[in-house]
């Protein structure tokens, strides 16, 4: 017959204060109450689970029961109370389950045990498991005996919600409240339940473990159990990570590798590798901001203990931390977890994870090929490509998105979004700022800075003429454009409604906030207009739905050549009254009367 098997979270349950893991303050208070006698008749044991209340709660209690207590208020063990209690046969300690005993009959039951002194010993201690289980009536009734009980009684009382509990029941208690378990203490406890079991377990296995627990030991201790089951007597880094399927760190370090050497293609099929073990997006996301927090931590040695990993992870962490500059760490941190914000609520998943990854890699590589080289022109063929990105000194000339770009009157560049046709000055015509989605911000050329007095301008560069009319030299494999159909302002302001009112998500309800209340107007043939409210979060809201706005102007007008500016409302304009829902419609009514009869015809009313 083999012997009966005990699982670790058992065997090895502490049962003396001095054995009790990562709980020492609270037992060092309580072994000094044990040895002055100050006692108190109710005890409240709060934390999350796996921590050691229950634990606690029984060490307590054999130790008040001790015959022979210890100078240093440990039980002896080798009394009849200790042996009493270690058999299980002790009629001076209950336990009561409140999940499944939660009713006022279970409590009237408590109760009038509590009126019987103890056979043996000094006190009757009762030991009250999710306390706050007890529904309300029940609470009512233990108010009284818990209050004032006789002298050899003592409530203990364990919960992991403490904020489910009664205020009147939390008057009457001392509260303990036991904290998370460290990763250190997690891993040195899971240390020396491997060498009494004769297990070899390596540290960063054990390490894997207690991070996986996150503080709790009973579930470090399962976890412990099964890990050896699967590995037999010798439990490595790679069992732990098979058997608990967790994301790595290793996998984390492969992608900040690609992303600090811009491979974008390698960095998808990892991510593709991922997902193809069965890890969700949002826990990959999760995961990954936790390695950059932890690569923010790992760049100073002040914040180093905060990084709770084993000493070989920590120099894994330190290499690739100072590769990274903190700016672009906390960049990489904010599009993270944006993302995951995004995640619920986004109807390709898996393409807002790709994009999430991708958007980082020209945080940490600067030359990265996801920026594209801008198309070659025919108009001056001695005259050097200007770059890809401007120079420092561009990038403030002006308050600007850095999603347009604006060509100079010197060089006729193409966009990236879409191929034009090479072209020669021939004469002066105007070339439009054309919006680019790419998340990298390119710009054909050095913006030229406005002139003085002019409106502040946010959101689009103002417009620059360039030379653009073409020759008749064209290459002949460039097809010609079509030509762009004229637009009234009318037009304008149907197509800026369409697209506030059904383009815009539910979830953009933000940006429907800002726009409706504003229609654009003509400035010229191609030029559009619209003030907005001033303020630089303003700005930065709505430069984020900027390309998709003259995206969907540029299609509905069917006209490419489109330029929207967006400036800041002034003085006398912010001023004015504000429209109501009623002003509005009387002025969309004015410009088109039909939209009157519309209203009359489907009986609307105005909210």
């Amino acid at each position: 017959m083999t012997e009966h098997y005990v699982v670790s979270a058992r065997k090895y349950r502490p049962d003396t204060f001095r054995s009790i893991v990562g709980q020492e303050a609270m037992a060092s208070t309580l072994r000094t109450a044990v040895l002055s006698g100050k006692l108190s008749h109710a005890y409240l044991f709060c934390g999350p689970r796996g921590v050691g209340k229950t634990t606690a709660a029984r060490v307590l209690a054999r130790t008040i029961n001790c015959e022979n207590l210890s100078a240093e208020g440990e039980a002896c063990g080798v009394c009849e109370s200790c042996r009493a209690f270690e058999e299980q046969r002790s009629f001076n300690i209950f336990e009561l389950d409140a999940a499944s005993n939660n009713s006022v009959e279970d409590i009237r039951q408590l109760t009038e045990q509590v009126q019987m002194p103890p056979a043996l010993g000094r006190y009757k201690v009762y030991i009250i498991d999710e306390v706050h289980m007890l529904s309300a009536a029940a609470f009512n009734a233990f108010l009284k005996t818990l209050e004032e009980p006789p002298s050899y009684a003592i409530f203990i009382l364990a919960t992991t919600e403490k904020h489910k509990i009664l205020p009147t029941i939390l008057s009457r208690c001392q509260i303990y409240d036991f904290k998370r378990i460290t990763v250190q203490d997690i891993t040195r406890h899971l240390r020396y339940v491997a060498e009494s079991e004769g297990i070899d377990a390596e540290e960063t296995a054990l390490g894997l473990i207690a991070e996986k627990a996150d503080g709790g030991m009973r579930d470090a201790l399962s976890m412990f159990d099964r890990i050896a089951s699967f590995a037999g007597g010798h439990i490595s880094y790679q069992h732990a990570l098979e058997s608990l399927n967790v994301l790595d760190y290793t996998y984390f370090i492969r992608v900040f590798e690609l992303l600090l050497q811009g491979d974008h293609r390698s960095l998808l099929l990892l991510l593709d590798e991922l997902m193809g073990k069965g890890f969700e997006g949002q826990t990959i996301l999760a995961g990954l901001s936790s390695f950059v927090r932890d690569l923010l931590v790992a760049q100073h040695p002040d914040t180093l203990p905060l990084l709770e990993k084993p000493e070989a992870v920590v120099a894994s962490y330190g290499a690739i931390a100072q590769q990274c500059s903190s700016a672009s760490l906390f960049a990489a941190l904010k599009t993270l977890v944006q993302a995951d914000q995004q995640y619920r609520a986004a109807t390709n998943k898996r393409l807002l994870v790709e994009l999430s990854f991708l958007s980082m890699v020209p945080l940490f590589k600067k030359e990265s090929d996801l920026t594209l080289p801008p198309a070659p022109t025919t108009a001056h063929p001695a005259t050097s490509t200007p770059p890809a990105t401007p120079p420092p000194s561009a990038a403030g000339a002006a308050p600007t998105s850095s999603r347009v770009v604006s060509p100079t009157a010197q060089t006729a560049s193409t966009p990236v979004a879409a191929p034009a046709p090479a072209v020669a000055p021939q004469s002066v015509a105007p070339q439009p700022a054309v919006a680019t989605p790419q998340p990298t911000p390119t710009v054909a050329s050095q913006p030229t800075p406005p002139p003085s007095g002019q409106k502040r301008l946010f959101g689009a560069r103002r417009r620059v003429d360039a030379p653009a009319e073409a020759t008749t030299t064209a290459p002949a494999d460039i097809q010609p454009k079509a030509e762009d159909k004229a637009f009234t302002e009318e037009d304008l302001q149907r197509a800026w409604v369409r697209f506030v009112e059904q383009e815009l998500s539910p979830a953009q309800i933000l940006y429907r906030n800002i726009l409706r209340p504003e229609l654009p107007t003509l400035r010229g043939e191609l030029q559009a207009e619209v003030s907005l409210p001033p303020g630089e979060a303003i700005h930065t809201t709505v430069m984020e739905v900027y390309p998709q706005l003259l995206s969907f102007l540029r299609t509905s007008l069917q006209n490419q050549q489109l330029n929207l500016v967006l400036r800041e409302k002034t003085i006398e304009e912010q001023a004015k009254v504000v429209l109501t829902q009623e002003d509005r419609f009387n002025q969309l009514a004015e410009i088109n009367p039909e939209v009157r009869k519309l209203k009359e015809a489907l009986h609307l009313r105005f909210s």
